[in-house]
């Protein structure tokens, strides 16, 4: 049985089940697959005629877009529409933007993919502080998707799903994919939760002690001997951003 994650002396740990590991894996394979099959159509439309040196096939994958000026429309699969979506409510203005910045998009995603199913391979799944937000990132997009094929849209779809995934052992897909999306938003939200939960509080004790230390050398007009901090060195301690 999985357990949540949890903050260790080096990163995070989660325990997880082979077949749950090998499950995520291929979900993390699956959407891969799913964007690389974008960047194929999109090399399709401009690749140029004849044969390519390979050697340039990489830098011509990088620029795609950027040399010419017709919008890039958004993909037909409701996936990779959620995965890459529009940035703009202005089909002109989405389909520009998309056309300068979808394929590093998708490239990134891919890259937080390779690496989910990388950690994926070991047991105990761990990580380290820096990788943590990559095999966040990782988890969200397969949520994303399954969402997605759930046809997840609103508070009524949430509870349909829940029903699904709570209800007696899936008997078809829709079930079986609403067990798999609840899995993936519980792993995500207890990695989440051991990444905030020994983040230093802003207005601490230690804050305030560190801003007295910075004051203590300019004491206040009239009084040389009192050591007290100024304003500048206090007026912030007890703020918090939160």
């Amino acid at each position: 049985m999985a357990t949540a994650f949890r903050a260790t002396t080096t990163g995070y740990r989660a325990d997880l089940e082979q077949h749950e590991r090998r499950l995520l894996g291929s979900l993390c394979a699956d959407v891969i697959e799913l964007l690389e099959s974008r960047e194929d159509l999109a090399q399709e439309d401009s690749t140029p005629s004849g044969a390519e040196d390979p050697a340039f096939a990489h830098f011509r994958a990088e620029l795609a877009g950027l040399g010419g000026e017709e919008p890039l429309a958004p993909p037909e699969d409701e996936v990779l529409r959620r995965l890459l979506p529009d940035a703009s409510s202005d089909p002109e203005q989405a389909g520009q933007f998309r056309r300068l910045s979808e394929n590093s998009l998708r490239s990134a995603k891919m890259a937080d993919l390779r690496t989910a199913r990388m950690l994926l391979e070991s047991t105990p799944v761990t990580m380290d502080e820096d990788v943590a937000p990559i095999f966040g990132r990782a988890l969200n997009d397969l949520r994303l998707t399954l969402a997605s094929r759930l046809r997840l849209h609103s508070a009524e779809d949430a509870e349909r799903v829940h029903s699904l995934a709570v209800g007696p052992s899936a008997k078809d897909t829709d079930s079986f994919m609403a067990e798999i999306y609840t899995f993936i938003t519980w792993l995500q939200e207890t990695l989440f939760s051991a990444m905030t939960e020994f983040l230093p509080e802003h207005g601490t004790a230690d804050d305030a002690a560190v801003a007295g230390d910075a004051g203590a050398g300019d004491p206040e007009p009239g009084d040389p001997e009192s050591g007290d901090s100024g304003p500048e060195a206090s007026g912030g301690a007890g703020t918090s951003s939160r």
